[in-house]
């Protein structure tokens, strides 16, 4: 990752007052968060009514859909897409999800070497501020494995098979794993070599040095492969592994876990620095690597290597590295801090990011990843696998600020499902499953902890560890449809 992630900071001027499009039509949420905390129940109001606001009710021909790129630019960007989908699976918006990411996954095109388009209007069309034909448009590679994994994470959070077995998904999945990756040299055994810009059509146009941009940074032209393009088709091949386990093709998910482990050595082994002791950001076909890639590559998990996870995120915490951010980075890391358990960091970026003499906390992604911070992260609330894919789990702990914190979050749509959780520092959870079928509840807690209490009765826990390899201590409890259940320490 460089200074600049999107050039969309370059255009910022023309929407720097455009904090609420004035034709939206704001869709309802049932999601409600209250703390003892104040400041984060100010930033969940505020995070909730702007990504609202932006939300459109499919009255406009491309359907379903919430702005995802300039405020003002009545479109959705493939990246900003990605990344806000989990914010807005929690605030209920099922529908914008599945239709944007569908209207990406069935844009891919053999015309543009299986690239699709990068930012859709709300016409359904290719955007004209990045697009002119198939031969002249703008398009950052990271971006089919960043929507593949959205697309696979909301069918996890949603529950909804059509995420597998709708046929523009399948030719995706099929087409990103092997003719995209072919087109545009991204194997493993010649990716470190490829040229920056590939497949150019034309001797002259708008956007020929930008058609296949090998990261999502913009801002300069010095490297032939970003890691966070690595990182992200690490991301990419581990979710269709999932997908393939789900159907039972044991021989194509070996064959996807090989691809991921190859991309995930070339990041622990190619892209770390034992000398700067971090992830650098960007390769030269010469070998040599600058820049930092250390964000991109905690938020997509491609790093197994704890020294390695521990020493990026003290660079990105580092007041060196977060000054020289953007916003649209900076709205990464408050979920990557929170996975890997850096809580306090997690906190302050939400209370930054919503501060209200923000520069340009007005942009879409912002409020959207708070919401998607506070729900997964704060309060620890995700979809999880346990072992048995007609089984998942949902899973919680507590990462609230202070021990004497509480908190509670209501009106939570999960998959089939709406629940209620509610944190009492680190040492009391309670889950009510309103409506829906009985919820397999993994009710976590940090720390080694020998015994939980389950409802009044003590019962031996579990203890696995965190992304950051530190200790967590569980249990799994049913929770049926209108009832509750307590876990404490």
């Amino acid at each position: 990752m460089g200074t600049v992630l999107y050039r969309s900071l370059l255009l910022f001027s023309l929407a720097s007052s455009m904090a609420v499009h004035a034709q939206a039509v704001t869709p309802l949420s049932s999601l409600q968060f209250e703390s003892s905390d104040k400041r984060l129940e100010q930033s969940f109001q505020w995070a909730k009514s702007q990504a609202l606001a932006y939300a459109h009710d499919g009255s406009e021909p491309a359907g379903p859909w919430y702005e995802a790129a300039l405020p003002g630019r009545d479109s959705f960007c493939m990246r900003d897409v990605s990344h806000q989908t989990t914010g807005a699976a929690a605030l209920g918006l099922y529908a914008a999800n599945r239709n944007m990411l569908t209207r990406f996954a069935a844009a891919v095109s053999p015309d543009r070497d299986w690239a699709g388009y990068w930012e859709i209007d709300k016409y359904g069309h290719p955007s004209a501020a990045d697009y002119l034909n198939d031969n002249d448009f703008w398009y950052n590679l990271p971006a089919n494995f960043d929507v593949l994994d959205g697309i696979v994470r909301m069918w996890r959070w949603t529950g909804d098979d059509r995420y597998l077995s709708d046929p523009s998904f399948q030719r995706f999945f099929k087409t990103t794993s092997t003719d995209y990756v072919n087109a545009w040299d991204l194997q493993p055994d010649v990716i470190l070599k490829r040229p920056r810009i590939m497949n150019q059509h034309l001797s002259q146009g708008k956007f020929i040095h930008a058609r296949g941009i090998p990261s999502y940074t913009e801002g300069e032209n010095n490297f032939n492969l970003g890691t966070d393009l690595l990182a992200a088709e690490y991301r990419g091949f581990e979710s269709l592994q999932l997908v393939a386990d789900s159907h039972h093709e044991a021989s194509l998910s070996q064959q996807y876990a090989d691809t991921a482990d190859k991309l995930l050595s070339l990041v622990e082994h190619r892209a770390w620095s034992e000398k700067d002791h971090h992830f650098m950001g960007f390769f030269s076909q010469d070998g040599n690597t600058h820049g930092s890639g250390d964000a991109m590559v905690l938020y997509f998990g491609a790093s197994k290597d704890p020294v390695h996870i521990r020493a990026a995120l003290s660079y990105i915490e580092s007041a060196g590295y977060l000054n020289s951010i953007g916003i649209e980075e900076e709205s990464y890391l408050a979920q990557t801090f929170y996975r890997y358990g850096e809580n306090n960091a997690a906190y302050e970026r939400i209370m930054d990011l919503t501060r209200p003499d923000k520069d340009r906390r007005e942009y879409p992604e912002v409020s959207f990843s708070v919401i998607a911070a506070l729900v997964t992260g704060t309060m620890g609330l995700e979809v999880v696998e346990g072992g048995n894919p007609e089984r998942p789990l949902l899973h919680s702990i507590s990462r609230l600020p202070k021990s004497s914190d509480n908190a509670t979050l209501t009106g939570v749509r999960i998959r089939e499902n709406v629940v209620d959780l509610e944190h009492n520092g680190n040492r009391r959870s309670t889950l009510t499953n309103r409506s829906g079928p009985t919820v397999h509840w993994q009710a976590a807690f940090s720390g080694k902890i020998p015994f939980l209490m389950v409802n009044g009765h003590s019962v031996r826990a579990k203890v696995s560890s965190d992304a950051a390899g530190a200790p967590i201590s569980w249990i799994i409890t049913d929770v049926a449809s209108g009832a509750s259940a307590v876990v404490s320490q």
